[in-house]
């Protein structure tokens, strides 16, 4: 699997100042990423530079702001409510709202 944020952009993002949640925080980067990657189909790789993520440590500068923006905010939704969508913030099988705004003009359309 592959992270497009950082574990220290994330926390910046969230504003967690300790290290309790990072196990938590690390899968849920992971888990964030690959809703993203499958989001922007095959776009994906024409966006990102996995080979740059690949490297160690991970080349994230080479994924573009937005695109990272959403996996931030997609961790937020994970992380401040772990139970659930319980605000009803995105329909079920959907991304939330504003991390589809981020990507929706960068995606893959669909071929029917």
């Amino acid at each position: 699997m592959i992270a497009l944020v950082t574990l220290d952009r994330v926390k910046k993002s969230l504003r967690v100042d300790d290290n309790d949640s990072d196990d938590i925080l690390d899968a849920y980067i992971l888990s964030a990423s690959q809703a993203v990657i499958r989001y922007l189909k095959a776009q994906a790789e024409v966006l990102i530079d996995f080979d740059a993520l690949g490297d160690s440590p991970p080349d994230t500068d080479s994924v573009p702001a937005d695109i990272q923006a959403a996996v931030v905010l997609l961790v937020g939704y994970f992380y401040r409510d772990p139970d659930g969508d319980t605000d009803k913030a995105f329909e079920q099988g959907y991304l939330p709202r504003p991390v589809t705004a981020l990507l929706y003009p960068l995606r893959d359309p669909a071929v029917a």
